[in-house]
This record gives C-alpha cells, structure tokens and sequence, in this order.
C-alpha cells in the first residue's frame, strides 16, 4: 500500500511539472521575436517568458532573473483596432486600442493606461518623452516609473515606431534597485540591433 501511495505522489509531481509553462533559453545571436516580425540580436543568454493569459498573439517578453524583478517585451506589428493588452469587451475599463495615426503623446497615454489598467500600478509617473529613431524609422522613447501593490518601484523605459501603419514596440521594466540599470545598456544594444523582417 505504501508502494502504491509513494507511486501515486511521484505520478502526480511528473504530473503537474508537464503542466507547468517552461522558460527557453535565448542564446546570444541573432534572433526573430514576436511572431517573426523584428530579428534581434542579444549579446548574452535571456529566458523567453512562455505565453500567459494576459499576454496578445504579438508579444513576446525575456528575462534574466525573472519578470517581477526584470522584463524585455516585444511586440511587433500591431495592426489597427487591436490593443497593447488583451481586453475583453465588457471590461470596464480599457487600454485604447492603437490606431495608426497616433501622436506621441497618444502613445505616451496608451503605455499609462496599459500600466494603471492591466499592470494595475497605483502610482505611475512619465518622467521623459523624447524622440529617437526605432527600427531605422521616427519614433518616441517614453522613461516612466511605478508602484504596484507590492509596493517596489519599477522603472521603464519603452520604444514606439508606427510603420507601415503598424506598431512596433520594445520596453523594458525592472525593479528601480538595481535590475532596471542593470538590464539597461544590453536592452539599448538590442534595440540599435533590432530590424524588421
């Protein structure tokens, strides 16, 4: 009886594990991401996040030591009337879907709503605009930071090009102690490698 108990118990854990989202490893080299519409080149390994229930067909998002403490998300060609966040339609409160003539500051307000609706921050602040180039093509880095209910600050920093009528999209959040300084200059570096495929 306490064979089969002890059998049952390993079974259960195999089990479960298989249920279990794994991470893949992201070598260094060149790499396509979201759905193959940028290629990437990362100079050291990354974890690619499996797909969750919030995240929408076109993104993709890596880490190094996990997404509560750091987070790379790509999201590539996002075409009209979708948004950066998956929504339901009865919802009460919704991230404004993208539309192909946004301004910049209508983009800057899409990245707060989609923090303060989805990411649930209590506290968010924008504390840069600018313009820089993304994918060879006008577009606007948006610094930003916030507090979720685990109360840690986080920093952000995200790239927006609209191209081709579409968005196309980097960000990178970390905690404000140490991981988001950390995973800066290699997320700058893949950025400037980022190409449309």
């Amino acid at each position: 009886m306490t064979t089969i108990k002890a059998f049952a118990r390993v079974l259960t854990c195999f089990t479960l594990a298989a249920c279990v989202p794994t991470y893949t490893l992201v070598s260094p080299g060149r790499v396509a991401v979201s759905k193959g519409a940028m290629v990437v080149e990362p100079k050291s390994a990354w974890n690619r996040v499996p797909n969750g229930p919030q995240t929408i067909p076109r993104q993709e998002n890596w880490t190094h030591n996990g997404p509560l403490l750091e987070s790379i998300t790509f999201i590539g060609g996002l075409v009209p009337g979708e948004a950066i966040a998956k929504q339901k339609a009865k919802d009460d409160r919704q991230v404004p879907p993208f539309r192909a003539d946004m301004t910049p500051q209508d983009l800057v307000s899409m990245i707060e709503s989609y923090y303060r609706i989805r990411v649930g921050a209590a506290v968010y602040e924008t504390t840069d605009v600018r313009p820089v180039v993304f994918l060879g093509q006008p577009a606007v880095q948006v610094d930003f930071s916030y507090v979720v209910a685990d109360e840690v600050k986080r920093l952000g920093r995200s790239k927006l090009a609209i191209i081709d009528g579409k968005l196309f999209a980097m960000s990178l959040d970390g905690t404000a102690l140490h991981y988001f300084a950390d995973a800066l200059p290699e997320f700058e570096e893949i950025v400037a490698s980022a190409a449309r495929r």
